[in-house]
């Protein structure tokens, strides 16, 4: 098979088509990479000849400037997972700047930075080379108010104060009130979570001598839920409200710390009611 001139001549003009844009980039940045790892091991040699630090920090800013100056350079971060804490505030903890040597950027420390803020549970951060720095976080899920000395902050499930910025869009989570609640929390509200007929009564739940708890419902009643079993406790309690309708009556406070027994305390004019009608107080 003969080939003709002009097919030759195609195929070598297609070998020798320029790169693209993309690919004088990637090219770029690999002959970087390669000269920074030859002035790297130049480095290295002349430490260990006992030059001065000086001439180490100067190669290695020497190093990042080539790095920038063949593209790799910050020019974008792009940050997945931010819902509730604030972008200035994790700019500021980043303190990445746009167009500095991408290898300039101390990840270790950005990441302990950004972890450092109140909303962030945890973070991760890497580079995409050649020019984009990856951000990922996972935020802090809200689980109650915790009051103390009469404030009130966000608490997660873990007990850690998540803070009182834009607290007043988490007023429809439960309360709990005095030390060690917010370390105690999770346990009760999964356990309120399986009875919802009770917890629509709860206004706040305080917690006594860092051992049980006691409910403050809206209609004034008080219940003392004894210091294990708290979810079989308010399973009864909830059995109450549905037959009886127990926290809907002039009740003033209920007594379920003794599994086998039930201590109701009414008040005067619950118990007068109940004289009328000819029941037993």
């Amino acid at each position: 098979m003969r080939l003709s001139l002009s097919a030759i001549a195609g195929r070598e003009g297609a070998r020798r088509r320029p790169p693209t844009r993309r690919r004088r980039r990637w090219l770029r940045a690999g002959f970087a990479v390669g000269g920074l790892a030859t002035i790297a091991a130049s480095g290295a040699w002349l430490w260990q000849e006992g030059n001065s630090a000086e001439i180490v920090v100067g190669i290695h800013e020497g190093m990042l400037s080539l790095s920038a100056d063949a593209g790799l350079a910050v020019g974008h971060v792009l940050v997945e997972g931010r819902q509730f804490a604030d972008r200035k505030d994790v700019d500021a903890a980043l303190g990445i700047e746009r167009g500095q040597p991408i290898f300039a950027v101390n990840l270790a420390e950005a990441r302990a930075r950004l972890q450092s803020l109140c909303w962030v549970r945890h973070a991760s951060i890497a580079r995409r080379l050649p020019d984009v720095v990856y951000v990922r976080i996972e935020e802090r899920v809200p689980l109650a108010l915790w009051q103390r000395n009469g404030r009130l902050s966000l608490i997660d499930r873990d007990g850690t104060v998540i803070g009182r910025e834009g607290i007043a869009n988490w007023l429809h989570l439960p309360m709990v009130v005095g030390e060690g609640a917010e370390t105690a929390a999770a346990q009760l509200v999964d356990a309120l979570a399986a009875v919802p007929e009770v917890a629509r009564h709860v206004d706040a739940a305080v917690r006594v001598s860092g051992r049980r708890w006691d409910l403050k419902l809206n209609g004034g009643i008080d219940v003392r839920l004894p210091e294990n079993e708290v979810a079989a406790a308010l399973v009864r309690l909830d059995r109450l409200q549905r037959e009886n309708a127990l926290l809907d009556r002039d009740v003033m406070a209920v007594d379920l710390r003794i599994p086998d027994r039930l201590i109701v305390r009414t008040s005067p004019s619950g118990v007068r009611k109940a004289r009328a009608r000819g029941e037993n107080t």
